[in-house]
């Protein structure tokens, strides 16, 4: 600790997707949450090949703020393409990921770091509300949750609640595939796998506050559940 900060090095990376209209909300949220509790710090930000002017944005950010950095995807990947660059470009030694919009508070973090002291990957669930905007939305993610137990055995709340972390040295054992949102539960499939425990933490959530939300778009759900059939293949 220096003062009341904390020196353990830490990587934020967040998938970016078209999120022009919150950049600026996100890059002075995210600077000033970990400048707060962190002597140690980087941000890393994930594009995956934007059609709006949000890399433009993130590049300008990244020119003043050295421990902001831009990793840009030649051509879409979708979620899980642009979170495993986002992954592989992060070299501190714990990793947290979220959504670029940041429904998750990141006052949460230093209380995270602690309870690597009995676990190896964490997951957030709602503290405080439930996440879904719609029923439609609450569906699919019951249809999708329910399919993953079902395949893999995985009994957590929420497999792909938007909120994971672990340290790189658990991160570097994974050989990631998944370009979709499926690279959630896969993660959790290799981490079993590979002998780590998992833990289920409740973290502060908020509802979307710029910006749309690509992960329920109707290709998007359909190369989610192929990712699914296809590692359940691998595993056959």
């Amino acid at each position: 600790m220096t003062g009341s900060k904390i020196t353990t090095g830490i990587s934020l990376i967040l998938p970016m997707f078209n999120e022009s209209a919150g950049v600026d909300r996100t890059m002075r949220l995210a600077l000033a949450e970990l400048e707060r509790d962190f002597t140690d710090f980087e941000i890393i930000i994930a594009d995956d090949a934007s059609t709006d002017d949000c890399a433009a944005q993130v590049a300008a950010w990244s020119a003043r703020e050295p421990r902001i950095r831009l990793v840009g995807l030649p051509h879409n990947q979708r979620f899980g393409g642009a979170l495993r660059a986002g992954l592989a470009a992060a070299g501190k030694p714990y990793l947290f990921y979220t959504d670029f919009d940041l429904q998750i508070g990141l006052e949460c973090l230093p209380a995270m770091l602690r309870e690597f002291d009995s676990a190896d990957v964490l997951t957030g669930y709602s503290a405080d509300q439930g996440k879904h905007a719609n029923l439609k939305s609450a569906i699919i993610s019951w249809g999708y949750n329910f399919s993953v137990r079902t395949l893999f055995g995985l009994r957590l709340r929420d497999i792909n609640f938007g909120f994971k972390a672990m340290p790189k040295t658990v991160y570097d054992k994974m050989s990631l595939r998944s370009r979709s949102p499926f690279v959630d539960a896969e993660m959790f499939v290799q981490a079993q796998a590979n002998g780590h425990k998992i833990k289920e933490v409740p973290v502060p959530f908020s509802m979307r506050q710029a910006g749309v939300s690509h992960i329920r778009r109707l290709d998007v759900i359909a190369w989610t559940f192929w990712d699914m059939f296809r590692l359940w293949l691998r595993r056959l």
